[in-house]
């Protein structure tokens, strides 16, 4: 049996060089990561550096986020005014005995 090799254009390199970047390259996108945690749903985010009220806002529908839920950053009350932090878990919930108190 033949041996066909890959045009060099769609070779992959480890080291930088022919098909793109090395697979230990630092991303800069991780200096910014987070997690976020409502329920069941549990993501790592590009978020550090926005407020909690901000975050809630834009992922309400993503994460079904309650507004009246409240939010710990790292097993800490946070107020909406409070800044996250690369590496943080902020997370969403209702205290325990507070369903359907209104």
């Amino acid at each position: 049996m033949r041996e066909i090799n890959r045009p060099s254009h769609e070779q992959h390199s480890f080291f930088g060089g022919g098909g793109g970047s090395s697979i230990f390259a630092v991303d800069e996108e991780t200096d910014t990561l987070a997690t976020v945690a409502s329920g069941p749903y549990e993501e790592q985010l590009p978020i550090a550096g926005r407020t909690v009220g901000e975050i809630r806002a834009r992922f309400r529908d993503r994460f079904d986020i309650d507004p009246r839920g409240e939010a710990t950053l790292n097993g800490a009350d946070a107020g909406d005014d409070t800044v996250v932090r690369p590496g943080q878990m902020l997370a969403f919930a209702h205290k325990v005995g507070e369903k359907g108190r209104h």
